[in-house]
């Protein structure tokens, strides 16, 4: 994770937002970073270069032993939720961020694996997944694990959103530079699209160039054509980011895999934009019926849904006015921090009345 100012994932979005609209204390223990995002308190951790698990583990559970919380929430990595477990008597939740696969390993390995992973699962005083789909998935891969769970989604602050009423003539596109996110379908359907519509622009924001970097390169090449009329901008900070959403007539989220959730897609109809959706994974649950959905996420069909959006005015503007009334009405931030908060208390309640937990504030 990156709880910083500069290349925050949405993990850390997540929790910096939980953690402030949260009706507890909540001190955020993350990898030192410069400057961190908010928090009520901020423990940087070293960067581990080896046994990095087991090391956080040590270190966390040391300052939790010091804090006495009534919870450890811990972000997406069951390893560190487990090591945290043996070590600690307060209870621990696992917050899941994407889908929780089963091992890839040879088939007897495989099984070890499995009863390895349930035997932690249950081991967890509380799990949460960041969408419906997540939960589904996990329930029908997983029916041995039988630790309570919540959906508790990304949400966001309709008071610090402000989309523009006169939108710029601009397609965006955000996500990891990695080819699941269909960054290089959209740079084609656009390379193909804005030479018949003078005046439109696109950029596009990437985060992780480091992972496939002749992905990137393909993205860049794909945009070139375009000229200035395209813009290809790295791991830029939220307030950037927002502000483009807060601006762009249309924006496109054309994964190809599941995605769990999909907060790009969220802040782009936050921001005003009429969006442009592949549909997987949990991003119909957060457009509903106010996105346009693909096909299949290939460049021909991803510039016919753009030369729609750009010739009809009203259709723009109507899945636009749909999408940031469902998602102020589905994903206010104080809603799902309040189920959160629900949550951990009902889990720390739990772990209290069995006498086994101790019951601090935080």
């Amino acid at each position: 994770m990156r709880y910083c100012e500069a290349g925050a994932t949405s993990i850390d979005l997540f929790v910096c937002e939980m953690a402030a609209h949260s009706r507890f204390r909540v001190e955020v223990v993350a990898e030192a970073s410069d400057p961190p995002l908010p928090a009520a308190a901020f423990h940087p951790l070293p960067r581990f270069r080896f046994a990095e698990t087991l090391r956080r583990a040590r270190r966390v559970a040391a300052l939790a032993r010091a804090l006495e919380p009534a919870a450890v929430v811990v972000q997406q990595h069951l390893p560190s939720a487990a090591a945290l477990g043996a070590r600690l008597a307060a209870p621990i939740i696992l917050q899941k961020h994407n889908f929780l696969r089963a091992s890839r390993s040879p088939p007897g390995l495989r099984d070890l694996s499995r009863w390895r992973r349930t035997r932690q699962m249950n081991a967890l005083a509380g799990l949460t997944f960041v969408s419906e789909a997540a939960r589904a998935a996990f329930e029908r891969d997983w029916p041995g694990v039988t630790t309570p769970r919540r959906v508790v989604a990304n949400g966001f602050d309709a008071a610090l959103w402000r989309p523009s009423r006169e939108r710029s003539r601009a397609v965006l596109a955000v996500g990891r530079a990695t080819p699941e996110k269909g960054l290089l379908e959209a740079a084609r359907a656009l390379a193909e699209v804005l030479p018949r519509h003078p005046g439109w622009t696109t950029t596009f924001v990437v985060s992780e160039p480091e992972r496939f970097p002749d992905y990137l390169a393909a993205v860049e090449a794909a945009l070139a054509p375009l000229g200035p009329r395209a813009r290809l901008l790295v791991g830029r900070p939220f307030a950037e980011v927002k502000a483009l959403n807060e601006q762009a007539a249309i924006a496109i989220a054309a994964s190809v895999w599941r995605e769990p959730f999909g907060r790009t897609c969220l802040e782009a109809h936050a921001g005003g934009a009429a969006v442009i959706s592949s549909g997987a994974g949990g991003l119909r649950e957060i457009s509903g019926e106010a996105a346009l959905y693909l096909p299949a996420v290939e460049p021909a069909r991803v510039a016919e849904a753009v030369e729609l959006l750009i010739a009809d005015d009203e259709l723009r503007q109507r899945l636009a006015d749909e999408g940031r009334a469902r998602v102020e009405r589905l994903f206010d931030v104080r809603r799902i921090a309040a189920d959160l908060d629900d949550f951990c208390a009902e889990v720390a309640a739990s772990a209290s009345r069995r006498g086994d937990r101790p019951g601090g504030a935080r």
